[in-house]
Formats: C-alpha cells, structure tokens, sequence
C-alpha cells in the first residue's frame, strides 16, 4: 500500500514486530462509525476453490475514535503521526463470481485499515505474513487520487465523502524492491500468499495479485506504481457505507456476458451534481452479438463492440442513484489497436468513459483535437521510455508489452471472453485543457489537465440525463510533498488522475 518512509522504515519494521500495541498513541479527531470500503477484480481462493478474476468488495466498519498513529520519528514528514490504522473493527468480503456472491465475514483481529500520509497510500493491511504485520494485504492502492487525498486530506479516515482510486495490491512483502532499511523480498516480488491465508465464517481466504509490471530480470518494476490493477477505495459514515454503488435489478437469465466499469468521476444525474463518486457501469448481452471491425489506428487489430441492457449507478457520497439507460443511448468499445476501452455512445465513440486515453496532447500542443485517438502507450512511445508503459494498466501492457507478469499475458484482448482491462479514466465528450509539459516527461508524460466543456446533450436515462465531465484528470501535483523525492508520483499529470477497470465476464451456464 504504502511504502514505509525511507528514513525510518528499519525502526518502524521492528517496532511493528514487537510493540505496536503497546506504544501505539491515540489521535484526537473528529470522531465517528465509519465503513470502508474496497473494491477491485483480481484472483481470490475460498478454501480449495479459485476464483479468477473476481469481483472483490471488502469492508471494515469501524470508529473513527479508535484511530492510532505510529509514534515513530519520519524524517521525511517531519515527526510522527503520518501513518494512522484502525484494528477495531467487522471485516466482511463479498466475493462475485460467475453471477454467484459469496460473503464471508473474517475473524476478528485480522485486518486493519490504513492511511500513509507522508508516502501516499490507503486500503487495508493484515496481521499476518511470515513478519506478521503486512500494509498492502488484501488490498491497498498507491498513485492515483488515492496517493494525492491521502496525503492532502488532512483525515482520510475520519472523511466520510472519501472517493479514490489507484494501483490496486494486494501484496505481502510490500514494499516488493525495499526502501530505506527493509531489504524488501528476495526476488523483488510479493511473497506467495498461499501459507497466510485469512480466516473467515465460509473458510480460508487467499488474494493474489497477478497483474504488474516485472523488470526483465525478476522483480516488481515500481513500489508504488508496478501493480497495473486498478481499484476504488471509499469511505463512508455508518449508514451511508454499508454497499458499494450497486446497479439496478436486471435479469441475467438471457445474457451470457457481462461488462462492469467502475471508477471514480465528476458530473451530474438529473437534478443531482456530483464530484468525485463512484460511477459504476453495467451491461448484460450476448458475446455472439460483439461486432468487429479494423481499428482506425491499427488496421491490423480489431476494434470490438457490443450493445445491451445498460445500468449506471453513482454512489455520491454515500447517497446512491441506481438508473436504467435508454435504449441505443450507450455501447461497449474496445479498440484493441489504441489500447483503449470503455462505453460509447452517438456523442461520441469514448464518451461518457473511456480508459487508457493518451493524457499528452496527441500529436502535438498545436494541432491537438482529440486525446482518445491513441492510448497511454503513445506517451511512452513518444518519448522513448517504453520501460514506463505499465503506468498505462493492463490495457497499455496489452497494446504495447513490456515485461508484463504472466497474469497480464493470459488477459484476452477480447470483448466475447473473459478478462480485465484497466487504465486512466476519461471522462470528456470534447478536448481537454492543456497545460505545462511535466518536469520529468520522461517518467510521467502527460500535459492534459480537465475536461475543457460538457458534453452537447444528455445520455438518456430513467432518472434522468446523465453528464460525465473531468473535473480532476491531470490537473492534480504533490508539489513539495515529501515523497517527490520518491518514486511516487512527482509531478503534476495523470499518474495521480483517476482509474478505473472494465470487467468482462462471461457466464458459464449460456
């Protein structure tokens, strides 16, 4: 989740062997029940049985009052109190597969919840491991507007409007490469989960990790950014956090795939703004029905598409809208040549979403009128730092493979199959704002900023007309934040942007 600082991390790996119960300090803050709430599409075993690709809520319902900081000297953030975590508290999982959900609650004194603010990161960490205290297992995220909210927040934990997403790990042994004193893993990669399992009222629960990015030669190519999973973190005050956005009632009875996008976006439902909610597409269809065409930017690759009965459900906040599409309003697109995925619709083929849009003005400043025509591999490309097209999620490593784990080479490029296509979130019916190149473009290209107008009309929906418009996109920086010395995300660009997954699933009883 959170690389340790680079100082302290030796002290504070052995404080949290020994002592971190005794010594940890009590925060004063604002103070009451709040659920937590993760979600992403990765590999879960229940006992014996493995689920690939399942969809993976967990939730931690907690207080607020029962915050606790390291108190442990961070040079690097200037004293103590920069890591806070909560153990009291009800775990629960809820593991989809196959239209099938399995919900486990988990022992208790298993898992906490997390925030680094010095290093940027959130999500939950484990009481297990073979050093028995894990910050990045089951699930936690880096980079992305995770990493920036969970340094500039202020109270991540205590905020109950807290909609993030990031790079999604579920990692034992984290950080994989080492910082400061820890040595990191032998290998360079996450630990095998397998001997750690966690225990719940259905059995043992493993989750793996199995889509990143290697270095050639062994290893996890990044601590912060090397996962190119892709996950939503949320916090809610009890009450409002109890679910996750859910779509409303449909039938699967004659759909044999289902396509869901999540992530994190800005715009407005009938009457109801909303900024920074979980937005969560959902289509049921028939993989007979995907049509295929050549792309416009590769000819020699196909483009996908697909229509059916489709959902949007917004989670703002914890006020939930659940509405219906009308019909031909929205599609599924995959443009395997640009890399990029995600709904379409008569406005245009990568609006209201679309992932892995290039975030540099493409082809140039000048002559820029569209960002969707090539996907984030481009920014890479076009500065010669292929090694860095992991930033980019599994759909950036499908366009354009750089040492991809072999989880990422087993994903079909495929609408009419399952798989996992993940990447930066657009959200914008026209051209987006351009700013200043990057410092570094070598590391994070990308001068796009916000969505520069909203779209020309409304998506049609039963509660009225959806807008998706990016208010937050590139425009984020840490600016002297302690980790720009780091290898987080050090300047302003789409690296702390939003992103999201699209989940094709295909049902085996059709």
């Amino acid at each position: 989740m959170i690389r340790l600082n680079r100082v302290a991390t030796g002290a504070l790996g052995r404080f949290f062997l020994a002592t971190i119960f005794v010594f940890a300090l009590h925060r004063s803050l604002s103070a009451q029940p709040m659920v937590y709430t993760g979600v992403v599409v990765t590999d879960v075993r229940v006992g014996s049985t493995l689920f690939h690709n399942a969809s993976l809520k967990i939730t931690f319902a907690g207080d607020s009052n029962n915050i606790l900081t390291v108190p442990v000297p961070s040079t690097e953030c200037g004293g103590v109190g920069y890591f806070l975590y909560i153990t009291q508290g009800v775990t629960r999982m809820e593991i989809e597969y196959q239209g099938r959900t399995r919900t486990a609650r988990l022992n208790d004194g298993q898992v906490f919840v997390a925030v680094d603010e010095c290093n940027g990161g959130i999500g939950f960490g484990s009481f297990t491991g073979p050093m028995g205290f894990e910050v990045a297992y089951p699930l936690a995220l880096t980079m992305g507007t995770a990493e920036y909210w969970a340094i500039f927040d202020g109270s991540p934990l205590s905020d109950g409007t807290l909609s993030v997403t990031g790079s999604a790990w579920s990692c034992i042994g984290y950080p994989p490469g080492g910082a400061g004193a820890l040595n990191g893993t032998p290998n360079g990669e996450c630990i095998a989960p397998d001997p750690y399992p966690l225990a719940s009222d259905i059995g043992n629960i493993v989750v793996y990790q199995p889509y990143y990015e290697g270095t050639g030669v062994g290893g996890i190519a990044s601590n912060h950014s090397g996962s190119t999973n892709r996950g939503a973190f949320l916090v809610r005050s009890d009450g409002h956090g109890n679910r996750a956005a859910s779509s409303e009632e449909e039938s699967d009875s004659e759909s044999g795939v289902v396509y869901t996008l999540q992530t994190v976006a800005d715009g407005s439902i009938g009457n109801h703004p909303f900024y920074q909610a979980l937005v969560t597409f959902r289509m049921s269809s028939s993989p007979r029905s995907v049509t295929t065409q050549p792309s416009p930017v590769d000819a020699t690759k196909p483009l996908y598409e697909n229509r059916g009965f489709t959902t949007v459900s917004i989670d703002d906040a914890g006020t939930i809208i659940n509405a219906v599409f009308a019909p031909g309003q929205v599609y599924v697109r995959y443009d395997t040549g640009a890399g990029v995925a995600g709904f379409g619709s008569n406005i245009s083929p990568t609006y209201p979403v679309a992932l892995n849009c290039a975030n540099g003005a493409y082809p140039s400043d000048n002559t820029y009128t569209v960002d969707c025509v090539q996907g984030a591999a481009w920014d890479y490309l076009s500065v010669n730092d292929t090694f860095e097209i992991f930033h980019g999620g599994t759909l950036a490593q499908l366009n354009a493979p750089q040492d991809p784990s072999p989880g990422v080479t087993g994903l079909p490029q495929s609408l009419s199959q399952n798989t996992l296509l993940t990447g930066s979130t657009h959200t914008c019916a026209g051209t987006y704002t351009i700013g200043p190149a990057p410092q570094f473009q070598y590391y994070f290209p990308g001068d796009l900023l916000v969505c520069a107008g909203p779209a020309p009309r409304g998506l049609h929906t039963s509660r009225g007309d959806l807008f998706l418009q990016d208010q937050v996109g590139g425009s984020l920086s840490l600016g002297n934040a302690a980790i720009v010395q780091s290898e987080a995300a050090t300047d302003p660009g789409w690296d702390l942007g939003n992103s999201g997954f699209l989940h094709v699933e295909v049902h085996r009883d059709h």
